[in-house]
């Protein structure tokens, strides 16, 4: 095994390789060792008393000093508990830090991740728990954060993670500190008793046996030894039942963090050893107001309705928003535009639904074909136009159903240009627009050809209010059977006599001889109603007679 393993196991004694002696600076005794090819001077100096080679190789040298074993029973000066850091500590945390490659840019994404709880946007439930479980003492052994991306499930392990080992307290805290060792090597993926493991490329059961193996060493500097291991659903079968034992049973000084984004392909087994916390994506208000402070802090000027599209781009993705927003800042010089975001991240505006719109109200086919027409030669997504379109419909309904709610309102500066359509769409048309824009979601989700979809169900929008309606419909049948009933044949004369008639048969058959009708099913014609037609005849009562299947003739 090596000096540490890919989990970040502490080399013990035993492990440690013998130090070569090529490797330390020789002691000033030995000064005649240092120099391998003396001057002539110093072979002069040595001339008067060279040492015979019998003495030589009889009283060998004894090592020097620095070369001293260290002891395994005394403590380590890492592993002393205190807030102030010993100077060995130190060195050895600034040679295993890892350089950045250059100081260049860091993404948006990367420079505002939150570092503490009170950082967090859009997951109170969550934080509200993890920091109430650390203030009781009520801290877990796995805990498992599942979610979309791009919501924090790995920045919220990161500072659980922190929240449990920061070194300038004596115990776990719910508000680490950020400054101490621990925090900043756990901040930026490096801490030695925080290993970070990618689930997507350590898949096999050797992995989690070499990560079982790492358990159970104890912490080399910090309070607990945390496996933070990401995307955790990809590991294998074999891989999840290796890990069940030390799961539920593991030492007291490990901590498990489990992420992912597909939390149904875990094991059941897995889920009932830990403790879930299910992330949801970001509300529209939460995001926006999160992109308003850093395009404050960035000191760039974005306008509303640019800021706005960004939001629905990102769909609740703090981290695909934040990317979206860095990128149009990168294209444009000067104020970002509602154009400006449509134009770099594909995402139409707000007045291509406003023309479709009324487009479908006119009954101009010609032009609903010219909106797509320029939504596929601009680069356009025709499920992102969809969406929007569906928005701005749904707007329409809200306005109508709640005109005293603007706040549910997608885009509420266009009350008043809404206002136009409100009295040539009825309700109908809306709930029916909606569904047919529903279904054509589907269709594009998986289309060759997501053009022909999109323009067969804005046509039959505009047929729409052609359709009639299913209650105009009925009425229509109501006053038709009403007026053909006195025209109608007058009904046979009823036969004096009281019998029952005998009951129907098909057409094509010929009709049996009458029997008579068995007990049962008189009883069951009395209660329930109605009447049995059968193609054969009715067997009789007497179980002397045989049955059909017995003469072969039934069905």
């Amino acid at each position: 095994m090596s000096a540490r393993s890919l989990f970040g196991a502490p080399a013990g004694p035993a492990e440690k390789k013998p130090t070569a002696p090529a490797e330390k600076k020789p002691t000033a005794p030995a000064e005649s060792e240092a120099a391998p090819d003396p001057g002539p001077a110093a072979a002069i100096e040595t001339t008067p008393d060279p040492p015979s080679s019998a003495a030589a190789e009889a009283t060998p040298e004894p090592p020097p000093p620095a070369r001293r074993p260290p002891d395994p029973a005394a403590p380590s000066p890492v592993e002393a508990e205190g807030d102030a850091e010993p100077a060995s500590d130190q060195a050895t945390t600034a040679a295993a830090k890892p350089e950045p490659s250059s100081p260049g840019y860091q993404v948006l994404a990367l420079r505002y991740r939150p570092q503490t709880f009170s950082e967090l946007v859009g997951q109170d439930a969550v934080v509200r728990t993890l920091q109430n479980a650390i203030r009781k003492d009520r801290i877990w052994n796995a805990f498992l954060f599942s979610g979309p991306r791009g919501v924090g499930k790995t920045t919220i392990a990161r500072i659980l993670a922190k929240a449990l080992n920061c070194r300038n307290t004596p115990g776990p805290t719910p508000d680490p500190c950020g400054g101490c060792t621990s925090c900043r090597e756990i901040a930026g993926g490096y801490a030695p008793d925080v290993p970070e493991i990618d689930g997507a490329s350590h898949t096999r059961v050797d992995d989690v046996r070499q990560l079982i193996e790492t358990a159970s060493y104890r912490p080399a500097r910090d309070r607990f030894r945390i496996f933070l291991v990401d995307e955790v659903h990809m590991l294998s079968k074999s891989a999840f039942n290796a890990l069940l034992k030390t799961l539920e049973e593991p030492p007291a000084h490990v901590k498990f963090i489990f992420a992912t984004t597909e939390i149904h392909r875990l094991p059941d087994t897995i889920l009932s050893r830990c403790q879930e916390f299910d992330l949801h994506t970001l509300s529209r208000a939460d995001l926006t107001a999160l992109l308003t402070n850093v395009v404050r802090k960035e000191e760039v000027a974005v306008r509303p309705e640019a800021l706005a599209q960004i939001v629905r781009f990102g769909r609740g993705s703090v981290r695909d928003s934040l990317s979206a927003l860095d990128q149009v800042i990168s294209a444009v010089d000067g104020e970002v535009t509602e154009a400006d975001v449509s134009e770099m991240l594909g995402v139409p505006g707000v007045a291509v639904a406003r023309r479709a719109a009324a487009a479908i109200l006119a009954g101009e086919r010609g032009e609903v074909f010219a909106v797509v027409e320029e939504l596929v030669a601009g680069g356009r997504d025709l499920r992102q136009f969809l969406a929007l379109f569906m928005q701005y419909l749904r707007d329409l309904v809200v306005s109508r159903a709640a005109p005293s709610r603007p706040d549910l309102l997608e885009w509420p500066d266009e009350q008043d240009r809404k206002g136009a359509l409100h009295g040539k769409f009825s309700e109908e048309d809306l709930l029916r627009s909606l569904d047919v824009l529903a279904r054509a979601d589907e269709q594009l989700r998986w289309a060759a050809e997501p053009r022909f979809h999109l323009e067969l169900a804005l046509l039959k929008l505009v047929e729409l209010p052609r359709l009639a309606r299913f209650d105009e419909i009925l009425e229509r049948l109501e006053a038709t059977d009403t007026t053909d009933a006195p025209a109608s044949k007058p009904a046979p004369p009823q036969p004096a006599a009281p019998a029952p008639p005998p009951p129907k048969r098909r057409a094509d058959r010929q009709a049996a001889p009458s029997r008579e009708i068995p007990t049962v099913v008189r009883d069951y014609q009395e209660q329930f109603g109605g009447a049995i037609v059968a193609d054969e005849p009715l067997p009789p009562e007497n179980p002397s007679v045989p049955s059909f299947g017995a003469a072969g003739g039934g069905r």
